[in-house]
């Protein structure tokens, strides 16, 4: 009966350190896989939802995604709460703030279609400040279409993540009329104002506007829909004179 038993035992001592070396061997399989930090990969395609670009210090410096994966922007270190954001890329600088971005997307509301494309640059912890835009809305046959290139001003200092909470705070009061007031109050003083506008108006105007530090039209010259082309200037009581006779 000895020898069945030597036998055994010498079988499950092999089994034991057979487990134990090719789990070893794994392990260091595992480890030393991640502990190349320069790894290359090459491949010919690759398909995913969303992609993370990240700084040496693990800070986001551009997100790839799907409308539905989005990243929400982060402003100052703090994330944006979450919010639909249309699929395409988000840049974040140094600091690991948003910065601006490529975005792309059709939405349909009744039978109204928008088509719509944007690249932004935003303002130092503010939004978007310079955009170039396509934007495109169909409805029972009419269009409306604006193109081109758009420059818009922050108040020096401002900050999103500080405006959006005094937005927050002024959507708690309860008269409709005075929190309208409020709002519009607090974007007429922190909010962006239009400075600069080349390209195609909604009325198939195609020129350069230009608008005041208020947000207000000063100079025009444009081409109108009739293909008439004019130099408009326009006085602080919004009267308008035409240059071109």
């Amino acid at each position: 009966m000895d020898k069945p038993e030597k036998s055994l035992q010498r079988k499950i001592n092999y089994l034991i350190v057979y487990a134990v070396i090719s789990s070893t061997m794994f392990l260091l399989f595992v480890l030393t896989s991640f502990a190349e930090k320069d790894r290359k990969e090459n491949m010919d395609e690759l398909t995913v939802k969303k992609i993370n670009l990240i700084g040496e210090d693990g800070s986001l410096r551009m997100v790839i995604s799907n409308e539905t994966r989005q990243h929400s922007g982060r402003i100052n270190g703090q994330d944006l709460a979450k919010r639909e954001r249309p699929a395409g890329i988000i840049f974040f600088n140094n600091q690991g703030d948003e910065c601006g971005g490529i975005v792309a997307a059709v939405s349909e509301q009744g039978k109204s279609i928008n088509s719509g494309m944007s690249f932004t640059m935003d303002n130092y912890h503010d939004d978007q400040v310079i955009q170039l835009l396509n934007d495109e809305t169909y409805e029972e046959g009419k269009a409306s279409v604006q193109r081109g290139f758009i420059v818009r001003e922050f108040p020096v200092g401002s900050d999103l993540i500080s405006r959006q909470n005094k937005m927050a705070a002024l959507e708690k009061i309860a008269d409709a009329k005075e929190r309208e007031q409020k709002i519009n109050e607090l974007f007429e003083k922190e909010g962006a104002k239009k400075r600069v506008f080349v390209g195609r108006t909604t009325k198939s105007d195609a020129g350069l506007f230009l608008y005041d530090e208020n947000g207000k039209a000063k100079m025009k010259i444009y081409v109108d829909k009739s293909g008439k082309p004019k130099v408009e200037v326009v006085d602080d009581k919004g009267q308008i004179k035409n240059l071109v006779q």
